[in-house]
């Protein structure tokens, strides 16, 4: 059997947010990252463009991901605008969506409502092939495209690595460490037998691209203290 090892990911920030079945204006947050959102942060790191979906299954396929929340903050609504003074015609950009009025001529902006985690402090240990792991652990350190918490806005306030580890065990202390001695208060881990689980997931990621995201189901436990 190949060696196996495992990376630590530390999420703090003033803001996160982990989207999951959000549509049309409402953009919602989980409690927790999600599976699309640890592996969207691995492909920015390493590299691996959004139509690349190739690239995206290959390294999803090959990582395990259990998250952590150490400390759960409340949640923040943002009243979000989009469009505002674009014109169609000037500006084709592809994941520009300006709606249509009912008469048909185009509007200016799209309002939505966005949720982020506030104050929250949540980790990730992925695992997987010693070799993959020690690449991605390269590439968090000195990432290809920035790196963020779920969205664009939410920047890590402290660093992301915490260190490639021999077991899962020391993976958790060193993040428990950096998160101020506390224990972790949820355990999200996925399982491979349905009745094993308390939940499922719609957030396998299959594509990234924006004009064909699609996701998979997953099922997961969670353990609260």
């Amino acid at each position: 059997m190949s060696e196996r090892l495992y990376l630590a990911l530390y999420f703090d920030a003033p803001l996160q947010s982990w989207g999951y079945a959000s549509k049309f204006d409402r953009r919602t947050t989980l409690a927790h990252p999600t599976r699309s959102g640890v592996i969207g942060l691995l492909c920015a790191a390493s590299g691996v463009d959004r139509a690349d979906t190739e690239g995206l299954q290959r390294l999803d396929k090959a990582l395990e991901i259990e998250v952590y929340t150490f400390r759960q903050g409340g949640r923040l609504i943002d009243y979000h605008t989009v469009g505002g003074g674009y014109d169609p015609d000037r500006d084709k950009r592809d994941r520009l969506k300006i709606c249509r009025k009912a008469s048909g001529g185009t509007g200016t902006t799209v309002l939505t409502h966005r949720e982020y985690l506030e104050d929250t402090r949540c980790g990730a240990v992925v695992s997987g092939g010693a070799g993959r792991i020690r690449e991605l652990a390269g590439y968090i350190e000195n990432p290809v495209w920035g790196i963020w918490l779920g969205r664009k806005a939410c920047v890590p306030a402290a660093r992301v690595f915490t260190g490639v580890h021999a077991d899962c065990a020391s993976a958790v202390a060193a993040l428990s460490r950096v998160a101020g001695g506390c224990e972790p208060k949820r355990v999200v881990r996925e399982v491979a037998a349905f009745e094993d689980g308390t939940d499922t997931l719609m957030d396998r990621p299959l594509c990234f691209d924006s004009n064909a995201r699609k996701f998979a189901p997953r099922r997961i436990c969670v353990d609260t203290e």
